[in-house]
Order: structure tokens, then C-alpha cells, then sequence
């Protein structure tokens, strides 16, 4: 029997398939998911599903559900129902949901739907194996790599002088979700004033062991979830110290190849492995993007390592001077964050050299763990990001 999860968004689809299923070999395992977060607690649920029905009134920002979906099953078959036709969307985005979430079934709407169509698709059941390696066989054939686009602007942080410096770089040409756009470090005042969670008066904060002008500091990022933006922070950072005189180099650990859209003034390279000896002496400050190494639940349980990760890059933490973690405020999302607070290990080195990034003002129940958290757009943190680097 082939199970199904569907998300149609409230669309009906679900009840008017449930009379052409009469027996066959398909079998709905739960109501229709009405939004995305529904969505991904089902999956988790049921990681043996055979097949994943998405509309687009539920994913709009898709590549945050597909990267979630991704991690909990590799296997599942994903079918996505896109508003609209076909020439209305660009042939690069279809290669990248294709090659990074391994999605070739995509139904558009624009004519009306298809429940044929979507019957014969629901019915090929879970992928096979050669479906499930494709995604390696893209990535080694450059022919099948998508170009980069033109170049967009964000701004960067705010030095304490007050002074603003404006950061230039490429960004992933695909439209990514709204979370993994690189973050604006305001170099503006907020229109409204938050309160930072951790006071950063310099007596309380650690001062970088590598701080020194003829020193290189080593920076980690990875994150508590997929989405969070790691690697948007990293060109962030990347492109703000450049503009304020250092000589910067990052590295992308997380096993994509983001960094090849980026055309800003820092050095950019995707990589399996590098020695940090090798460029300690020529550059200013080394920046590692580690990716989300960890799959953990909504729940916060431990699942084991990011399916096809490096666990020896976890071994980068201990030779950088300042770790970021990037997460999400969402109450979803917030037991994962937790889960580095209170695991044993890792509650015993985390320590003021630790940062925790929000998408938005951190989470009040996470704030008695008395550690570094920022909301990675506030005041706060771009004072605090001048403070390290640009102040002697």
C-alpha cells in the first residue's frame, strides 16, 4: 500500500481524489495538512511515507519545507502543484529543486487541476534507488550546473563610530526562502527599539584570543535547522569586514555549492576539507560555514547526523575563536535550539565564545540559559559584531 501525506492548503483536492482511489493500491495516512508547519510535523510522524503532495498556498516559501522534508526522508517521492503555467516560472528553478531536493514531479495549476495527472504520479510510489543517487550524479557533472545572475545589494553592519558600510555580493539565483536571504546587519536605526537579551557592556564579554592586528580570527556557523540562514550570514559577515579593511576568506563546509553565486570582495570557496595553517598567514579572518550537521526533532530528540554530513567539520568548532549558531524563534523550531543548551556535551563547551542568532527577537524561554543571544537584525548585534572586530 502506498502511504500519501498531502498539503493542498484547504484546496478540497483531497476529498475529490478519495472517490478515483476507490481500490487501488493508495492510501491517505492523515487529513490534509493545512499549512507548513502541520506539514512537517506529519512527516516527522511518518519518515516511511512513500509519497509527499505539496500546493503552493502552503509553501511559499518552498525551499524551507523541501530542505526540512529532505532531512527526515531522502526516499519519499515529493510532488509539487505550482500556481500558474509552466513558462511562468524560469527553467533554473526547476534544475534546483531537481538537484538539491531531488523533485522532478511538479503539476501546474494554471489550467486547472489534474487529478489524473497527480493519481499517476501518487501512484509510481517512493522514489527508487537510481532516483535517490541522482542527486550525486548532478553534482558531479558540471553540464548540469546552473549559471549564476546578476548581482543584488544588502547592507551591512553598523560600526560603533557610526559610520555605515554598505557590503556588496551575489546571492543564490533561485528564489530561496525569505529566512535565507543574506541578513541585513542594520547599519540604519531600528524603528523600534528592542531590548537586547545580553547586555554588552565589554567588562561582561570575552575579548577574541585572535583579536590582535597581525593575528587571524577563525569564525564557525552552522545551524540548529535547515533554513536558518547560515550561509547568508556568512557572506554577510564575509562582506562587511572586507568593507571595513580585513582580508577575509570563507569556506563552505555544509556540503552545497552556495558559494559559487557569491561575486562580492571576499574570497569564496565550496570545499570538503581545508587546512586552516595553510591560510592563517594571508588573511585576516577565516570564516567556516558548517551547514545544519545535526537532524534534530521539533522535540529536540538527538537524530543522528545530517545524512551524507562530515562529522570530522564538527572538529572546526574547537579551532575558532567565535562560534555562531543560527535559529529560528519559531515555537516549532525552538526545542532544537534548546537541545545544544541542555544536551551534556554540548551545555560543557559552550561557553562566551558562543553566539545564538535569532530570525527575530530570541525566544523569553530560552533566555535562562544565560548565554550570547541576539536578534540577528537588532542594534544590539551589529554593535556587538563592531565591538569584536573594528574597535582596539
Amino acid at each position: 500500500m502506498i502511504s500519501i501525506i498531502s498539503a493542498f492548503g484547504g484546496q478540497h483536492i483531497q476529498d475529490a481524489l478519495y472517490k478515483d482511489m476507490q481500490g487501488q493500491n493508495m492510501v491517505f495516512s492523515l487529513e490534509d495538512c493545512s499549512n507548513g508547519i502541520s506539514l512537517i510535523m506529519a512527516v516527522e510522524q511518518h519518515p516511511d511515507v512513500d509519497v509527499i503532495v505539496i500546493g503552493h498556498t502552503v509553501v511559499k516559501d518552498i525551499e524551507t519545507y523541501l530542505s526540512q522534508i529532505r532531512e527526515i526522508t531522502k526516499t519519499a517521492r515529493i510532488v509539487l502543484l505550482l500556481n500558474g503555467k509552466r513558462h511562468q516560472y524560469i527553467q533554473e528553478q526547476y534544475e534546483g529543486y531537481n538537484r538539491r531536493y531531488n523533485v522532478e514531479d511538479i503539476i501546474f495549476e494554471g489550467d486547472g487541476i489534474d487529478k489524473l495527472k497527480i493519481l499517476s504520479i501518487m501512484n509510481k510510489g517512493r522514489l527508487t534507488v537510481e532516483q535517490e543517487i541522482k542527486e550525486e550524479i548532478h553534482a558531479e557533472n558540471p553540464s548540469l550546473a546552473e549559471k549564476p545572475v546578476e548581482k543584488s545589494k544588502e547592507n551591512s553592519i553598523e560600526n560603533q563610530t557610526g559610520k555605515s558600510d554598505v557590503a556588496e555580493f551575489d546571492i543564490k539565483p533561485e528564489a530561496k526562502p525569505k529566512r535565507e536571504k543574506p541578513e541585513k546587519l542594520k547599519r540604519e536605526k531600528p524603528k523600534r527599539e528592542k531590548t537586547p537579551v545580553i547586555d554588552i557592556k565589554p567588562k561582561k564579554k570575552k575579548v577574541l584570543q585572535h583579536k590582535s592586528a597581525d593575528k587571524c580570527t577563525v569564525i564557525s556557523l552552522f545551524g540548529t535547522t535547515h533554513g536558518a540562514g547560515v550561509t547568508n550570514m556568512t557572506a554577510s559577515l564575509a562582506e562587511y569586514l572586507v568593507m571595513n579593511g580585513k582580508k577575509v576568506i570563507a569556506f563552505n563546509l555544509s556540503g552545497g555549492d552556495e558559494f559559487r553565486y557569491i561575486n562580492g570582495q571576499a574570497q569564496y570557496r565550496d570545499v570538503k576539507s581545508f587546512d586552516i595553517s595553510e591560510f592563517e598567514k594571508d588573511y585576516d579572518v577565516i570564516l567556516i560555514d558548517l551547514g545544519t550537521p545535526y537532524r534534530i526533532s521539533s522535540g529536540g530528540k538527538y537524530n543522528g547526523f545530517s545524512d551524507g554530513y562530515d562529522y570530522r567539520n564538527i572538529e572546526f568548532l574547537k579551532k575558532s575563536s567565535l562560534q555562531i549558531v543560527m535559529s529560528l524563534s519559531d515555537a516549532w523550531h525552538i526545542k532544537k535550539c534548546e537541545y545544544f543548551l541542555t544536551d551534556e556535551q554540548w551545555a560543557g563547551q559552550i561557553s562566551n565564545s558562543y553566539i545564538f542568532l535569532f530570525d527575530t527577537e530570541p525566544p523569553k524561554s530560552l533566555q535562562k540559559y544565560a548565554v550570547n543571544m541576539f536578534d540577528r537584525n537588532s542594534q544590539s548585534f551589529a554593535e556587538e559584531i563592531a565591538r569584536l572586530f573594528l574597535t582596539e
